[in-house]
């Protein structure tokens, strides 16, 4: 198994606990760790490194500080917003990776693996050019900017498994790099955007229990179907009940991060339990949000108390998000004349 992450310094106790968690579940697995560095220190690397063949595993890093120029020349005027620069990355991951992996699983290092991913990994993609879980929550007002239809699914790019012998052959690299540049390099959401709309006829939809959000733990699914009527033709009652209980990956999704101190994530106690066993273990929680976490958690609160009035919020806050980019760039033009 060819499995990749992305990741700076900052998220290096995070990228341990994920690979430890999927080591543990996946022991007679013959895996293969590419790491995409976005400046990873040396003394990281080194425990990393340590971490991973110290059971038998192997581990490449790809140092990605010339990323930022490249992806520039690429798309003219891009803004990847609140996210780093390199958070796309997965769309290189065909001309990073050597020409002899033809098959990879990219992670978020922000997941947690509580079971073994050998049916994920070997699942089937024939013609299509990757597979990844929806997001049934994703704002109706973002899908309409993306111009898909009713029926059609929003995923989200945590999980995602690649047909790397296709993506090459079909020239898929260039093609979201021209999407990126029709928008001018300006998506919400960046390359998961880009993989939606690039890749739509072409993806293979995986169960909700190979991406589970910590915090749709607080949804029932009657109000996703409410929100994404399309939601059904991916889950049923039935799956979506054995994902939120048994879930194969967990994706810290949100604010509700298992890092910070105040958190009340369901799942933070599997963070906990990895964690301590890696070479990270005795880090602190980080401090500082302490009452907005205590706000979120509320929210979370909503969502199965009051799932539609959850959604109001969601909607609002995103309608005020872009209306803020779209002034920005606004004065963005009327500074450049």
């Amino acid at each position: 198994m060819n499995i990749v992450y992305a990741s700076d310094d900052g998220y290096a106790a995070c990228l341990s606990v994920s690979i430890l968690s999927l080591m543990e579940h996946n022991e007679s697995e013959e895996l293969c760790f590419h790491i995409l560095s976005d400046g990873i220190s040396e003394e990281h690397r080194r425990m990393l490194r340590e971490e991973i063949e110290d059971e038998g595993k192997s581990v490449i890093f790809y140092e990605l500080s010339d990323l930022s120029g490249e992806l520039s020349e690429r798309v003219p005027g891009m803004d990847t917003g609140r996210f780093r620069t390199t958070t796309l990355a997965r769309l290189l991951m065909g001309s990073i990776l050597p020409e002899t992996v033809t098959k990879a699983l990219y992670l978020d290092a922000d997941t947690v693996i509580l079971q073994s991913i050998h049916d994920l990994y070997r699942t089937r993609l024939g013609q299509k050019a990757a597979a990844m879980a929806p997001e049934p929550s994703i704002y109706p007002a973002h899908r309409d900017f993306l111009g898909l239809s009713p029926e059609e699914p929003y995923c989200n790019a945590g999980v995602l498994l690649l047909n790397l012998a296709l993506w090459r052959e079909e020239g898929c690299e260039e093609q979201c790099f021209s999407y990126y540049r029709s928008m001018q390099g300006r998506l919400p959401f960046n390359d998961q955007d880009i993989l939606n709309a690039v890749l739509r006829g072409r993806l293979k939809l995986l169960p909700q229990r190979y991406n589970f959000f910590s915090n749709y733990y607080y949804f029932r699914f009657r109000s996703f179907l409410s929100r994404s009527p399309w939601y059904r033709s991916c889950e049923s009652e039935e799956s979506f009940w054995e994902a939120k209980h048994h879930p194969t990956i967990v994706h810290f999704a949100g604010d509700e991060r298992p890092w910070l101190f105040g958190n009340r994530s369901h799942y933070r106690r599997a963070y906990d339990y990895f964690l301590s066993r890696t070479p990270f273990s005795g880090r602190r929680r980080e401090r500082g949000r302490e009452l907005y976490l205590q706000l979120y958690h509320g929210m979370n609160l909503l969502s199965f108390c009051f799932p539609a009035l959850r959604f109001r919020i969601g909607d609002r806050y995103y309608r005020k998000s872009f209306q803020r980019e779209a002034e920005k760039e606004t004065t963005e033009r009327q500074g450049g004349r």
